[in-house]
């Protein structure tokens, strides 16, 4: 009977193993389609995975927030701490986000479009300021042999360097940026599209963070159901500590963008009252804090950006100024904002964090480059374990076989 249930266990194996193969076949030679239907089922799920997310970071200030209000003396606080702590964080996120749309969001889009607008004239200054520069400048050296200025051959010089506006802003560097800015601003306008996703993902998170306990107590009872008490543990001290990386390593990096956009935004306005021409301040500070979270490269290119930006605007000195003084604010965050709110508390060595943000960088774009670290971080976990798990294993198998070989 043993026999005949171990080949019955075969054949299943086999039948579920030809299945597979056959849906593995289907799904890629139908891979447009596929892709298609998921990214459809996706924009149907948007509100529920926006509203998970949201849920998600503000669960942290929402239970901060009830441990507070259960300690009032006023009963009625103490029995409603729950609801009440999380409409506290609901209206003050409401207020922060209604700010953003009426006073910061059409700054920044006015920002783009203006430098959009004067692209070609900015392009035109730096070619001019090219041409003017004499020969005893420390520049000169840098740049293509410039002739003696006459008539004739700023004729050719502009003929050379400008053969046509319109070319050089389709099809050369300048084409880059527009493309980008572009992209940028119809990303930034087609925001409001995406208002009712947003909003409806504020009322999913509002229901859930109400009804926390239900849902995980829930959640709780479907996985004691249908997965074993010792792999159900196991699973839970994963969850928790990936949590707890994931969740520490993002509300930090968060606070330091914040720090570090609001000192840009005061740096960039201290250095124009010293008369250092810099345009659209806000949006450089915003961009500067924004790309702060991702380590080591995103300071780089928004210091590199507003350098280039304000090259376009102010001029060569100026743009010298803004690096130098960007550099040092850079220096300052690195070695004493960021280690006193981050901690160190991944560990994790610089060469696998560069790693890790080209690697999901390449594969989710710039998403992936805001979670690397911390799933590097979750990775490096795992992977110790299981190393830590193999070597006692095999030490335990080492000294059995020295005990059956009496060693």
């Amino acid at each position: 009977m043993r026999r005949k249930w171990k080949d019955f266990s075969l054949y299943k194996q086999a039948f579920i193993l030809i299945i597979a193969i056959f849906f593995l076949y289907n799904v890629t030679a139908n891979l447009p389609v596929v892709v298609r239907i998921f990214r459809n089922f996706l924009n149907i799920l948007a509100p529920f995975i926006t509203g998970c997310f949201i849920a998600y970071f503000l669960s942290r200030p929402v239970i901060k927030l009830d441990e507070y209000f259960s300690r009032n003396r006023y009963d009625f606080v103490r029995r409603k701490s729950h609801i009440l702590a999380t409409l506290a964080v609901f209206l003050i996120v409401i207020a922060v986000v209604t700010v953003i749309l009426i006073h910061v969001s059409p700054i920044i889009i006015g920002n783009i479009r203006d430098f959009i607008d004067n692209l070609e004239t900015y392009y035109h200054n730096a070619i001019d300021w090219a041409r003017n520069l004499g020969s005893e400048h420390w520049l000169y050296n840098f740049l293509p042999e410039i002739p003696d200025y006459n008539e004739d051959v700023a004729t050719e010089i502009i003929d050379a360097l400008t053969p046509d506006t319109e070319m050089v802003i389709d099809t050369g560097l300048l084409a880059i940026i527009t493309t980008a800015l572009g992209a940028i601003l119809s990303n930034l306008l087609s925001f409001g599209t995406s208002l009712l996703n947003f909003g409806l993902g504020m009322i999913i998170a509002l229901y859930l963070l109400l009804y926390r306990v239900s849902v995980v107590a829930l959640i709780n009872r479907i996985a004691t159901v249908f997965i074993k008490p010792p792999t159900l543990d196991f699973l839970k001290s994963y969850i928790h500590r990936s949590n707890e990386i994931f969740y520490k390593f993002i509300s930090a990096q968060f606070l330091d963008a914040c720090i570090l956009g609001t000192l840009s935004l005061i740096l960039l306005w201290v250095l124009t009252l010293f008369g250092v021409r810099i345009e659209y301040i806000l949006t450089l500070a915003l961009l500067l804090g924004i790309c702060n979270m991702i380590p080591f490269f995103g300071s780089i290119f928004a210091s590199l950006v507003t350098t280039v930006i304000t090259l376009f605007t102010g001029g060569v000195q100026d743009a010298l100024i803004v690096l130098g003084a960007l550099l040092v604010l850079q220096q300052i965050d690195a070695n004493f904002i960021s280690p006193k709110i981050t901690s160190d508390v991944l560990g994790l060595n610089p060469l696998l964090i560069i790693m890790s943000i080209f690697v999901l960088g390449s594969i989710f774009g710039i998403i992936g480059m805001f979670i690397a670290v911390p799933i590097a971080a979750m990775c490096k976990i795992f992977l110790e374990d299981y190393l830590t798990l193999r070597e006692e294993k095999l030490a335990i198998k080492s000294n059995d076989e020295k005990i059956d070989g009496f060693e």
